[in-house]
């Protein structure tokens, strides 16, 4: 978890972000490309159980009114501040920067599931959770600028948080924000620039949607589902 401050009626308010702790994308370019209706593929990394932060990410982006998949780095590491890896989704109309990302630097992460631990005594589990229909896109923003000191090009991005569903609940307070297939198109369209009405996109994917996986260690990330398949409500 992370914190941070957010302001409401002038007095400052902590807000305790959860981390994902990582995310898995199985599915191949051409089904990526058909769900999400790409244009031009820049960049694809396929066939990955699991994606940690600081990793690369493909993230679906517009420009010039193309509908662009690329590679960025898991990470936000605009100009203006330090790196985040998860944003808190209540947090992004009460800061004037973010606002101004929120605006014109949106993306979308196509992901298979993604990864959070709970430990008690001193034992880590992992958990997996996917959706019913299979590949999903998580909200996220972005920013890429050019390095001073060797030019290089930095492109980075982050997903947004927002509160965890009953499924999700019992591990931690947040979950990321999986939008709908008709939410893809309305979070990625240049022309929605109001923060207030984009973060109404930002809520809990209904629990009944998806379903969760206990794994027996970190190891079984790299093994199928069914091998260690243990559904909601059992899990809970």
């Amino acid at each position: 978890m992370f914190m941070e401050y957010m302001e409401h009626n002038n007095q400052k308010h902590r807000v305790v972000c959860s981390l994902c702790k990582s995310i898995s994308m199985l599915a191949d370019v051409s089904q990526v490309t058909e769900q999400f209706k790409i244009d031009n593929v820049l960049a694809y990394l396929s066939n990955r159980y699991e994606i940690s932060p600081t990793q690369s990410v493909s993230a679906i982006v517009v420009r010039d009114n193309s509908r662009q998949l690329d590679e960025f780095r898991w990470g936000l590491m605009p100009f203006w501040g330090k790196n985040s890896v998860c944003m808190d989704s209540r947090s992004i109309t009460d800061k004037k920067i973010y606002k101004l990302i929120l605006k014109k630097q949106r993306c979308v992460i196509p992901c298979s599931g993604f990864y959070v631990t709970k430990t008690e005594k001193k034992e880590t589990q992992w958990i997996k959770f996917t959706m019913n229909t299979g590949t999903f896109g998580i909200a996220g923003l972005y920013d890429v600028w050019r390095s001073s000191f060797d030019g290089e090009e930095l492109r980075t991005c982050t997903m947004l948080m927002t509160e965890a569903n009953s499924l999700v609940a019992p591990y931690q307070e947040q979950m990321p924000s999986i939008l709908e297939p008709d939410e893809v198109d309305q979070w990625l369209q240049p022309e929605s620039k109001n923060p207030f009405t984009l973060s109404k996109l930002l809520r809990p994917m209904d629990s009944l949607r998806m379903r969760a996986y206990t794994l027996a260690s970190a190891e079984d990330k790299y093994e199928a589902p069914s091998d260690f398949d243990y559904p909601h409500p059992e899990l809970v």
